[in-house]
This record gives C-alpha cells, sequence and structure tokens, in this order.
C-alpha cells in the first residue's frame, strides 16, 4: 500500500474518521508491506498483508458467484481463460482486450491522472491499464485496484509486480469503500455490478467518492433481448448475477445521483460514463 495515500483513507463503517497507521513492520520504497492501520474513531485495526489492505475482514460469501470468486483456481484462470473472450462472445462481435482497455482509458481520462478507482477489480485488467496510461502521460496521482475476493486480489498483486506497476490493492466492500468524500477522479467498474449485491449501495458510494469534474466509467450487462440469452441469465441468476434492463440501469444511477454523460451498447454489454 502507496503510503501517500494515508490522508484519503477513512474507516468503511465511519467515512469521516481518517485511517491512522497503528503499526509498520516492513515498508520498501514508500510501499508498506506488513502492517497495521487503525480508525480514529472506532479504533478498529485494519491489517496490511504483502502489501494489500483488508478493511473487510471475516465475511461469508453471500451468493455462489462470490464463492466462487473466492477460489484459489478461480482467480487464477479469470484473466487467463474467460476474460479475453468475454467481450467478443457477449457482443457477437470482435472485441478484444485491446479494444476494451483502450475504450475504458479513453473515457475515463486517464492520461490526466488523479486518484483512480478500479472497483471489483478481480485481476487488475483495468487497474494495470490506467497505471499504464498515467505513465506514458506522465501524469502524477495513484491506481488503486479494489475487491471483495482476496484470491483475485493476490493474483492481481502477482501481475502488478511483474509489469513493475505502482498500484494499491485493496479487499473492501463495493458499498463500503475506505476513501473520504469527494477524493476520487476516476472511477471504473467492469462486469461486477451484475454481482455486486445491493446496486443502489454501491452506486450511492460512486457519487459519494467522486470530486466535481471526475468522471465513472463502467462496462456492465443488461438484460438480453433473445429467448436463448434470457433463458441463460434465469440460470445465472439463481446463483446471484443480476441483469437488469438498460432503462432499470440508467434509473439506478439517476437514484444515486450521478449523471449519465454518454452510454454505447453492443449486444448486452454497455458502457456508460457517469458524472
Amino acid at each position: 500500500m502507496d503510503f501517500r495515500l494515508l490522508p484519503l483513507l477513512t474507516c468503511p463503517y465511519h467515512p469521516t474518521a481518517t485511517l491512522v497507521v497503528a503499526q509498520i513492520d516492513r515498508m520498501i520504497d514508500g510501499t508498506i508491506i506488513t502492517g497495521r492501520l487503525r480508525c480514529s474513531s472506532c479504533a478498529a485495526e485494519y491489517p496490511i498483508a504483502d502489501g494489500i489492505l483488508d478493511v473487510v475482514g471475516e465475511r461469508h460469501p453471500t451468493s455462489a458467484a462470490q464463492m466462487v470468486n473466492d477460489l484459489p483456481p478461480a482467480a487464477w484462470a479469470y484473466e487467463r481463460t474467460w476474460r479475453p473472450l468475454s467481450l467478443s462472445l457477449l457482443t457477437g462481435e470482435p472485441f478484444p482486450l485491446t479494444r476494451e482497455l483502450r475504450l475504458i482509458t479513453g473515457l475515463a481520462g486517464a492520461e490526466r491522472g488523479g486518484l483512480m478507482i478500479d472497483v471489483g477489480c478481480s485481476n487488475g485488467l483495468y487497474a494495470r491499464a490506467l497505471e499504464q496510461a498515467r505513465r506514458q502521460s506522465n501524469a502524477s496521482g495513484f491506481v488503486v485496484g479494489v475487491d471483495l475476493s482476496m484470491a483475485m486480489l493476490g493474483e492481481a498483486q502477482r501481475r502488478v509486480r511483474r509489469d513493475g506497476l505502482s498500484i494499491t490493492l485493496m479487499r473492501a466492500s463495493a458499498q463500503a469503500l475506505p476513501f473520504a468524500d469527494s477524493t476520487v477522479d476516476v472511477l471504473v467498474m467492469g462486469g461486477t455490478l451484475n454481482e455486486i449485491g445491493d446496486i443502489p449501495a454501491a452506486l450511492a458510494e460512486w457519487r459519494r467518492l467522486l470530486r466535481p469534474g471526475g468522471r465513472g466509467v463502467m462496462m456492465s450487462l443488461v438484460q438480453a433481448t433473445t429467448l436463448p440469452g434470457r433463458m441463460l441469465q434465469q440460470f445465472l441468476a439463481t446463483g446471484g448475477l443480476q441483469f437488469p434492463t438498460l432503462a432499470e440501469l440508467n434509473r439506478y444511477f439517476a437514484a444515486a445521483g450521478l449523471r449519465l454523460r454518454a452510454q454505447w451498447q453492443y449486444g448486452v454489454v454497455v458502457f456508460s460514463v457517469l458524472q
């Protein structure tokens, strides 16, 4: 965890209370490898292990989808198998990762830097793309990857180190992100909204965190229009996945106070730019 992020961190249960250092066991070049942070209000302590801050602690998965994400084999296989093919299969047209990542980083304005958070980062695909774009433009700032699965974060950490990138990884809920109000320049999310559980609470966090002029970029899936697609989605819904219609998705955005600036749909895949 980058030590310079400390002034921006807050307790997930007390969003106005800052996190302070309780103990640092190991730090390398300004990155806390192992240690503990403490809430300045409730005195709850949150460990940092292998550079990953955990503000969740013990929890029980609330859906089959979350259970799968917690499995190390699923985390290992995610970006090696499903993810490179996913958008081509879901859109019905060639949609390689290079096209997706150019779209996300371009819409996010990653070249401007600032605090950029990949919410539900899985293996850190979007986070790595944001950091690479930030570096190429020599912009200042931080990239943070947040996920609920420690298995996914462990795989993300291996990829971050392999690529020599400076990305802070955190285990946190999308409904309780450990950052102060109006501190984030860019929020991105890739498909996580469909398995996140409480969608209104997660989007309320986006509204709370975005600075004036900040930008949210989301890739999510909507309800299929074909009978086979609807049947498949109904089956996946038994595992905790949600597939709102496009109208329902946009009502979620509006109810959270997020302004929809632009939107593109490719089959069941929707890209939305929010402020």
